[in-house]
């Protein structure tokens, strides 16, 4: 596997927008294979889980060149822990490691698996979940192909904590879904829903530095519809603008849109950078501005890649893009307005009141 800084990039943003654009466990578990086997030049890699119930490390995905009696989805391939000590180890988080079939000083057990297997040399990444170890990643190369060395260890801790990431995402999403983390009227996600969103589009951008957007969304004119026609109506003119962001986040890969209170939506945008959030944002205001019975919308945005400067932290996201939106709505603009460098000053200069307290920066302008 070549070491170049730049190919290893490459390899982990791959990774991270696979990831994104998949929800179902079984999705990314053939995902984070598939990707993990391209990025560390592997002949098979397989994910564990570390069932604590049993005691076991369970083979969920075999993913390569497997041998007649090796299963893509295994329905039984359990090992004990005994045979797999360091998975299981007391230290919090273990770090990865290296096996050989011919190294007489490793784990018997481990370099009998690999002879069994006609295998020379693997790679083994621990995956977390919840501050625990959830299971392992195991990259295998056969004998025609250079064996993995120390060097490959950081470059496989990282690889590890993106597959965490995806298979937290993906736990949590079945999670959200049996809870029904939908909003009721309009279909769209809701505000919990999008908020766990953010936190893994954002662990993501920590780790790879993928772009990831917000655009808020705020109805101009809803309350005179609902005093004057009813709240039926005013309902449908939300399930009408509902039907306009769903369409906006299926323009691209990697969006989702959300209602975030009763006249407020938002779309989350992952893997995309902020000339691309500018275009989805400015066609949401168009075609918000379709929509009978209201005057528009006010639309703000931020991205992570925006003139805003750096942004690593989900609540300075949300805020610099609720700050351009409100921005928007005080002046009634009909275009959307991207935060920038004065929003920043205005949500720095009101985060001692909480980084949630919105209030406190509408009230300084």
């Amino acid at each position: 596997m070549g070491d170049q800084p730049s190919i290893r990039l490459r390899a982990l943003t791959d990774l991270a927008r696979a990831l994104a654009q998949v929800h179902g466990f079984s999705e990314v578990l053939t995902v984070a294979a598939e990707e993990s086997r391209k990025a560390l030049d592997a002949r098979v890699v397989s994910l564990s889980e570390y069932v604590r119930a049993t005691g076991q490390l369970r083979v969920l995905i075999n993913h390569g060149d497997l041998l007649p009696f090796e299963e893509r989805f295994p329905d039984e391939e359990w090992y004990a822990p005994s045979d797999f000590p360091r998975i299981v180890t007391e230290e919090e988080y273990p770090r990865p490691w290296t096996l050989r079939s011919d190294d007489t000083d490793a784990d018997p057990r481990r370099t009998a698996s690999l002879q069994l297997r006609r295998r020379h040399s693997a790679l083994i990444a621990p995956i977390f979940f919840a501050g625990q170890v959830w299971g392992e990643l195991h990259a295998a190369r056969a004998a025609d192909q250079e064996p993995y060395t120390d060097a490959d260890l950081d470059f496989a801790a990282t690889l590890g904590a993106l597959v965490s990431a995806g298979l937290a995402q993906a736990d949590r999403q079945e999670y959200l879904e049996r809870l029904a983390y939908t909003d009721e009227l309009t279909g769209l996600a809701n505000r919990r829903a999008i908020e766990v969103g953010l936190d893994e589009a954002m662990e993501l951008h920590r780790l790879t530095a993928l772009p990831v957007g917000l655009i808020i969304c705020d109805v101009n004119g809803l309350k005179q519809v609902n005093d004057t026609s009813g709240h039926d109506t005013g309902d449908a003119v939300l399930e009408q603008l509902a039907g306009h962001l769903s369409a906006v986040a299926g323009a691209v890969d990697g969006a989702l849109a959300a209602r975030i209170g009763g006249d407020e939506f938002s779309v989350l945008v992952v893997g995309q950078g902020s000339a691309t959030v500018t275009r989805l944002a400015e066609e949401l205001a168009a075609r918000a501005a379709k929509v009978d019975g209201i005057d528009g919308a006010a639309v703000g945005h931020a991205a992570t890649d925006g003139p805003a400067g750096p942004v690593h932290d989900r609540d300075l996201l949300f805020r610099l893009a609720d700050a351009a939106q409100y921005e928007a709505k005080r002046e009634g603009r009909q275009q959307p307005l991207e935060a920038g460098p004065r929003h920043r000053k205005l949500v720095a200069a009101a985060a001692p009141g909480g980084p949630r307290d919105r209030r406190r920066i509408r009230r300084r302008r």
